[in-house]
């Protein structure tokens, strides 16, 4: 069974716009073009797709509730 996590989200302060979080998981997070930060683009997601991107963003700004 899968479970679904109902709060992440990127910390616009640390991040510095390096885009790993689209890369690995492109169904989440999207580049804003006017920002160069991240938009999520789901509310609720597998915790295990969250966590993976978690792991690959270098300044640890994919936050968990």
């Amino acid at each position: 069974m899968e479970t679904i996590l109902t709060g992440y989200s990127v910390n616009p302060v640390c991040c510095n716009g390096c885009g790993a979080c689209a890369a690995m998981a492109p169904e989440l997070f999207a580049m804003d073009e006017v920002s160069e930060k991240p938009v999520l683009l789901l509310t609720e997601a597998p915790v295990e797709d969250v966590e993976r991107a978690m792991a690959f963003c270098p300044h640890d700004c994919i936050e968990s509730e």
